[in-house]
């Protein structure tokens, strides 16, 4: 009994030391990049009268973070320790997507699955790759996706289609990655919406009643 009332205390003694140590421990600052879609240019297709809802995108456990993905080698895929984007890598481009809808001025019914929106047709992606890779001493930021249009309320695959675009970086740091990502996303994101307008207007058509 004697040796159980010593060490007792000392146990407590210990918690005590280490629950100190790790509030004292020093939290490694880190840089947060919020990428913005430049505002679509001014088409002369006619604006839709259905509603789109975005899907978040889906992808592997590296991509669905907020760290910002590096490939130093091909097959090797590293983060920036001291950079995050503003939200996970789909979230953000779900967002990003949606604002490049709502500036082409061509649908007004556009928005994420966590909207609540009830739409007509759905955009499905697969995000494939999100990251900064460095080939032959230098740097490029790519994006690759594979986007399906889905009807709504069947679920059925209309078109599918895949996107792919790359933007040199002038260094390899984060701070030049996320200038290569926003070159990127704003070739992308314009290809994305033109397809998927198209795409579903084309839909629409079929599926109207003949007179």
């Amino acid at each position: 009994m004697k040796r159980t009332r010593f060490l007792v205390p000392v146990l407590v003694t210990l918690l005590t030391t280490a629950c100190s140590s790790l509030l004292n421990v020093q939290r490694t600052p880190f840089t947060v990049y919020a990428p913005q879609v430049a505002p679509l240019t001014a088409s002369t297709e006619p604006p839709v009268d259905w509603q789109l809802v975005i899907e978040t995108p889906l992808a592997s456990d590296t991509l669905d973070s907020a760290r910002i993905a590096v490939m130093p080698t091909p097959g090797v895929l590293e983060v920036f320790p001291a950079a995050r984007w503003r939200d996970s890598a789909p979230a953000m481009l779900r967002g990003l997507i949606v604002l490049g809808f709502e500036t082409s001025h061509r649908i007004v019914g556009v928005g994420s699955s966590a909207s609540g929106l009830r739409g007509d047709y759905s955009l499905a992606i697969e995000l494939h790759d999100f990251q900064l890779e460095i080939r032959d001493g230098s740097a490029h930021a790519a994006v690759r996706l594979q986007a399906r249009l889905l009807d709504y309320t069947t679920n059925r695959v209309l078109a599918t289609r895949a996107f792919a675009q790359e933007a040199p970086a002038a260094g390899t740091d984060a701070a030049s990655a996320f200038v290569a990502f926003q070159a990127s996303l704003n070739a992308l994101i314009p290809e994305l919406v033109d397809w998927t307008l198209h795409e579903g207007s084309m839909a629409r058509s079929r599926s109207a009643p003949r007179t």
